[in-house]
């Protein structure tokens, strides 16, 4: 089997073992299930081993698999790594995948197309979302060189910096608390939580679900997959949202029929911190760049 191939077949196993799902898998290499696992099973047979168990409901690594997860991820890199290495500095751009979480502030995120407009001379940036549960391991697994997370702190491998806060508070609509520019968590009660994505969790913690039931506010059945379900039962229910002020795609809320208060003893915030793998020097010196211009 030629070079070229093995190194294709190595990223999609890497693909494979970071979503743990074909589906997924396949989605994210935009391409089918079925040539996404003959691809897998020619790679399987070209090592001798199997490197996925395999089942109706799950999908995991085989001892074999995961020992191989480093190795494959420090080849693939090595190959991307060819044309850089083998030009002048000046020749072209470093390729830099960037990942981004799926709840990003307005502020932040003009900052990052500004900080990316100012290094594209020296960095051609590749931007992907992913999940901020993810990020560790798409780092740790070279995916990924970069990456904006909601947790700051990602294990072994991984280094970090805060470089935004933003406050949280609460949408409602217009009509409720006339008169008030900011409340108190006593004045939700008698309101229920309309929970929104699980990605929206992840960013607030459990922080938000502890304290306001701790405070005998409860939180309404079933979780919203999209702001639009969300609002809809905003309008039907005597509810709130918790949200982040400068959350990007809340910024497209009809703030004549719903507003913003912040919630005095709340203290919630939502930190979103730079990422990138430990030892590597190509973008430990891009991170330090990021850092100097990200943060407001």
């Amino acid at each position: 089997m030629a070079q070229m191939e093995i190194h294709h077949l190595l990223r999609y196993f890497l693909t494979v073992a970071r979503e743990l799902d074909f589906t997924k898998a396949a989605q994210a290499l935009q391409m089918s299930v079925p040539p996404l696992s003959r691809r897998i099973k020619a790679l399987e047979t070209e090592l001798g081993e199997a490197l996925f168990e395999r089942s109706t409901r799950h999908v995991r690594l085989t001892p074999t698999g995961a020992r191989l997860v480093p190795l494959a991820a420090s080849i693939v890199t090595d190959f991307d790594a060819l044309r850089e290495r083998l030009s002048t500095p000046d020749d072209r751009p470093i390729d830099v995948r960037l990942a981004v979480p799926e709840l990003l502030g307005t502020e932040i995120s003009h900052r990052l197309t500004t900080a990316m407009t100012e290094l594209a001379p020296e960095y051609a940036f590749a931007l992907e979302q992913m999940r901020s549960a993810d990020i560790g391991a798409g780092l740790r697994s070279r995916h990924i060189d970069l990456a904006l997370s909601h947790i700051p702190s990602s294990g072994s491998g991984v280094e970090s910096v805060v470089i935004a806060t933003e406050p949280v508070g609460v949408l409602v609509e217009s009509t409720r608390f006339e008169g008030r520019t900011s409340l108190r968590v006593a004045d939700l009660r008698g309101f229920t939580h309309i929970q929104g994505p699980k990605h929206w969790e992840l960013a607030l913690g459990d922080r938000a679900e502890t304290t306001l039931s701790g405070a005998g506010i409860s939180a309404g059945r079933g979780r919203f997959k999209t702001l639009d379900g969300m609002l809809m039962m905003l309008r039907q229910t005597r509810g709130f949202i918790v949200a982040p002020f400068d959350s990007e795609g809340l910024h497209a809320v009809d703030r004549a029929e719903f507003r913003f208060l912040p919630v005095e003893d709340l203290n919630l915030d939502v930190r979103t911190a730079l990422l990138w793998r430990t030892g590597d020097e190509r973008f430990a010196r891009l991170a330090a760049e990021l850092t100097a211009r990200l943060p407001g």
